[in-house]
């Protein structure tokens, strides 16, 4: 079903429940439309103003050059469209996203790092937007703002880095040193260590792309997992849940969603409407929408 068509289709509680339509329905969720931006007039040379660059990148057209090393997909850098990635959750809003096979790495590696360190690995931003690009260069051009990549060079803009939390920002903690030695062995290297100003949060993801094989591999699912940042009114913080056929099972921790993750349950990112329309469609009552929640009719 395209996107038109889900739109066009409503759910009610009255409705039948058809698998497939609620997946197309869930999926077609807005997308924002992109804002214009300018670059600041300086014009960036010495590789310390280039940000996320080696040594032999000396100019402007060099950086460009390399970043069509890890382009893909025939996509250009920071516009990727939200369909040719897979969402995480991460904090920045808007940032939620990556490659689908960095996103995989990242669940597993997630998982490995919570039983080690104790806390979930959480994502402070993945994807990034030419748009927020400009907006993070230009302050950083300005004095104003941290290290950024020149527009069109990050690997932020093709869905395979990260910036962490978790602890993993600060250099020589716990969280970092294990980062460090065990994220490669996922495909994630910490080259935010090599940075002119290093940056111990940033994690680039180096596995080979080998096309876009989907995450959720559960194609008729009993069960769903969706999650609203924004504020409902029975819980003002927003909510992810696990839902099927009148049941819901409330995902209150990170580790919680990614253990659903990777064993391939779809997962979607639906504003406060749809999400609404999602639990009536499965003939859940608000009701169950509480902390802890594990709500099963018959």
């Amino acid at each position: 079903m395209d996107r038109s068509a889900a739109d066009a289709a409503p759910l009610g509680p009255r409705s039948g429940l058809d698998r497939r339509r609620l997946l197309s329905y869930a999926a077609a969720t807005a997308v924002a439309a992109g804002t214009a931006v300018s670059l600041d007039a300086h014009r960036a040379s010495a590789v310390s103003s280039l940000g996320e660059t080696g040594a032999s990148v000396q100019s402007v057209a060099q950086a460009l050059a390399a970043a069509q090393t890890t382009a893909w997909g025939g996509h250009s850098n920071g516009n990727i469209p939200p369909g040719a990635l897979t969402p995480v959750v991460a904090s920045v809003a808007g940032s939620g996203y990556l490659r689908t096979d960095a996103a995989r790495q990242y669940l597993a590696l997630s998982l490995a790092f919570s039983n080690a360190i104790g806390t979930p690995l959480a994502i402070t931003e993945g994807y990034r937007s030419y748009a927020r690009q400009v907006e993070y260069w230009n302050l950083y051009q300005a004095g104003k703002g941290n290290l950024a990549a020149y527009p069109g060079t990050s690997n932020h803009g093709w869905g395979i880095s990260c910036d962490f939390g978790a602890g993993v920002a600060s250099s020589g903690s716990a969280a970092k040193r294990w980062m460090d030695a065990n994220a490669p062995a996922y495909g994630w290297s910490p080259t935010g260590n090599t940075f002119s100003r290093p940056e111990p949060w940033h994690f680039d993801y180096v596995g080979n792309y080998v096309g876009d094989i989907p995450l959720d591999v559960e194609r008729d699912p009993d069960v769903v997992i969706i999650r609203t940042t924004q504020g409902l009114d029975e819980q003002q913080a927003g909510y992810t849940a696990l839902v099927g056929l009148h049941s819901l099972r409330h995902l209150s921790s990170l580790d919680m969603i990614n253990s659903m993750r990777v064993i391939g349950t779809p997962y979607y990112e639906l504003d406060r409407g749809r999400f609404y329309d999602v639990i009536n469609s499965m003939g859940i009552p608000r009701s169950a929408l509480t902390p802890d929640a594990d709500y099963f009719r018959r």
